[in-house]
């Protein structure tokens, strides 16, 4: 390539007038482009909180090189739910909180990135505003549409909390997948803040977490350390901000809490017992925890059968201050899979005929003996058939059979392939220590929820 290749940009054929506008257009300069193109086409599609926590994302994990251009380009965007409340000095200064709370649970603060305070508008308000009626209007349409076990359960929870019930404050719902207990949990969330009772959603992992309205998980709300572990406590003190912001919450919602080990569940409960200085189960508080013991347990690294049982909420001596409430009607399934459900329930409960080594027989019409992609997905797909084939999934034990899967998927679909590729680089304090790890190096490793390095799609693809 000579230097008037290098001028061209590739893609239009433009005539870029200066080297340093070429490699910006090429992809190949550390600047905040690509964070620009992100939050330009995320506002788009994406509602304030979601373009906030967006914001935040990339402030702590894509290291932009002017945040201050990027907050003051979409900060106006970011502001728009909080335009009905107030005047526009204090709008802005709400969007600054509420961006400053989302870094603070991550350890950093809006001056680490350049971002200046608000001068004029202290920090006396709650930057999360509570529309009251809105909220009850969407609980009480959730509500509705609850069947009867739901419904129960529902009216259990909310008695509790009005004192009309000896049940006492801590439930469990207990449920196969398809029963609808995140239905449930946000029901009673919009229902309780619709009456003005601060609630407080978690889930043990992220991806539950994202389907609660605050998307927080148990080690961000608490402050516990990735992993947790026996020994582990909580960072947060009494009198300060995260406690006194947990003291007004009056009920507690936990999902998937059946995938934690049960010492995360007496950890909880000695912060809440800590918190509120009195000597109850979880401070007195409400709790809603739900999950399916028939699913993942806790993971035990090497631990054998009487180990992974003693890390099971199952043998939490706090298990006994539960009311177990069960859900049993399957809401996602569908016509002609009602068998194929029990026996799912039946695997679950342990209730199948196994041989000496716990092995069971699969049913015949649920094996496949050719090529899964094929069975799923066909041989050839066309993009008339993406409209009937885009909820169809294959679920992958690891993460390189996922990418073998998709590889295949991908070579079946029209269209032209476009490869996308990631930039890495390492953070250290000191210097030196970059150079011990080589870029090759880096490009060669692909973490937890990441794209592999070299990202191939094609139109329609997810």
């Amino acid at each position: 390539m000579d230097y008037g290749d290098f001028l061209r940009f590739f893609l239009h054929g433009q005539l870029c007038q200066t080297f340093i506008e070429a490699a910006r257009r090429r992809g190949l300069l550390h600047d905040d482009t690509e964070y620009e193109r992100c939050l330009t086409e995320a506002v788009l599609f994406q509602v304030p909180q979601q373009l906030r926590t967006l914001f935040c994302v990339i402030l702590l994990y894509c290291n932009p090189t002017k945040p201050i251009n990027l907050w003051n380009s979409f900060k106006g965007h970011m502001t728009e739910d909080f335009m009905q409340h107030v005047d526009a000095e204090t709008v802005e200064a709400m969007t600054f909180y509420s961006i400053e709370e989302k870094l603070e649970e991550h350890g950093r603060r809006c001056s680490e990135f350049g971002i200046p305070s608000p001068t004029s508008v202290p920090y006396e308000f709650e930057s999360k505003i509570i529309n009251k009626k809105a909220e009850l209007r969407i609980g009480q349409e959730m509500y509705a549409l609850l069947n009867q076990d739901q419904l129960s359960a529902a009216d259990k929870v909310l008695a509790a909390h009005h004192k009309q019930s000896n049940n006492g404050t801590c439930f469990f719902i207990d449920g196969p997948g398809g029963t609808g207990k995140t239905h449930l949990y946000n029901t009673l969330y919009h229902l309780f803040m619709g009456q003005g009772i601060y609630v407080m959603s978690v889930a043990w992992t992220g991806i539950d977490a994202g389907l609660l309205p605050e998307e927080r998980t148990v080690h961000s709300r608490f402050k516990f350390p990735v992993p947790i572990l026996e020994t582990s406590t909580s960072s947060i003190r009494p009198h300060s901000k995260e406690a006194e912001e947990i003291k007004k919450a009056e009920v507690f919602i936990w999902d998937e809490a059946a995938m934690a080990p049960s010492y995360a569940l007496k950890a909880v409960d000695i912060l809440l017992r800590d918190i509120m200085n009195i000597n109850l189960p979880f401070g007195g508080k409400i709790m809603v925890l739900g999950g399916d013991f028939r699913q993942v347990l806790p993971v035990t690294r090497f631990g054998n059968r009487s180990e992974l049982i003693a890390a099971s909420l199952k043998s939490s001596d706090l298990l006994s201050s539960f009311k177990v409430i069960h859900l049993s009607q399957n809401m996602r399934t569908g016509t002609g899979e009602e068998e194929f459900s029990k026996w799912l329930i039946q695997l679950g409960n342990g209730e199948l005929p196994s041989n000496e080594y716990d092995e069971i027989d699969l049913p015949r019409s649920r094996m496949l003996d050719g090529n899964l992609v094929n069975e799923i997905f066909g041989q050839h797909i066309s993009i008339n058939d993406i409209p009937t084939l885009y909820n169809r999934t294959i679920l992958c034990p690891k993460n390189q059979h996922s990418f073998l899967v998709n590889e295949e998927v991908l070579q079946r679909l029209p269209g032209t392939e476009t490869t996308y590729t990631s930039v890495d680089d390492v953070e250290c304090e000191d210097g030196d220590d970059v150079t011990n790890y080589p870029t090759e190096f880096l490009n060669s490793l692909t973490p937890l929820g990441m794209p592999p390095h070299k990202l191939k799609l094609k139109p329609a693809q997810l």
